[in-house]
């Protein structure tokens, strides 16, 4: 039985299913993103490697991207206990225990903690600054969508205490503030490796990005003239082939 205030949902496919927050914060395609862009940036990675997931909300992308095939376990921080108690509720319901693991904790205490190393670290973080955009009465949304528990800046720092060198730091974040972006990257140690350009469809601007950097290179890793961009719709209006590969298994059937 779903509880009041929760909804169940499918998706990516038939054997997925989350619960959200009824009238809390609830994911959208940016999460859909991110755990394709993880699962096809770190494609060559196996059970051996591990991962973790900075802010995982109700654990949408870390479960998605189990779904694809991704190998390594995966250890999912949230800061919000309400969120973390959905987050667990949901690696339960998709039969995961085995595959992630929540902590219910403070990234910055987490990381100053965890004597354990991760080969790959991925965000989908707040992305409205702390002093823009409308602060949402609901807890969940503003720690979700505002830089008050912690910015993209901060976590790029406070994973170099976790991260091994030469691991991956994989992040999505608004087009508008990709220049912020690569500056934190850069003044904490890490090279751009990749990026690609998300919009809705081929008259529309970049709505967001996703980038994979590196911990520790000195070298340059990509140029910016290799970025890609990509349409999540036709101009029909239909999901183009790349975004129902993001959006689904399949042509979905539910």
């Amino acid at each position: 039985m779903v509880l009041p205030d929760l909804t169940l949902n499918k998706i990516y496919n038939e054997n997925t299913e989350l619960y959200q927050s009824r009238n809390g914060y609830r994911f959208n395609s940016d999460s859909m993103i991110l755990s394709w862009f993880v699962n096809r940036t770190c494609s060559g990675f196996n059970s051996e490697n591990s991962a973790l997931e900075i802010g995982a909300g109700s654990g949408i992308v870390s479960i998605v991207l189990k779904r694809r095939g991704f190998l390594p376990k995966i250890d999912c921080v949230e800061i919000q206990k309400s969120l973390c108690e959905i987050l667990e509720k949901n690696i339960e319901k998709n039969s995961l225990s085995n595959e992630i693991a929540a902590f219910c904790a403070d990234f910055a205490d987490f990381a100053n903690t965890k004597r354990k190393k991760y080969d790959l670290v991925f965000v989908n973080p707040p992305y409205f600054a702390k002093e823009s955009g409308h602060l949402s009465s609901d807890s969940e949304k503003t720690l979700a969508k505002h830089e008050v528990a912690g910015s993209l800046a901060d976590f790029f720092e406070i994973s170099k205490n976790i991260l091994r060198k030469g691991g991956k730091f994989i992040v999505i974040f608004p087009a508008s503030r990709v220049q912020f972006a690569l500056f934190s990257a850069a003044k904490s140690g890490y090279t751009l490796k990749n990026i690609a350009f998300f919009r809705e469809n081929a008259s529309t601007k970049p709505a967001t990005f996703a980038a994979s950097f590196v911990l520790g290179s000195e070298t340059a890793l990509f140029s910016l003239s290799d970025a890609e961009i990509f349409e999540l719709r036709d101009s029909d209006g239909e999901y183009s082939e790349i975004g129902m590969e993001i959006m689904y298994e399949n042509k979905p059937s539910f």
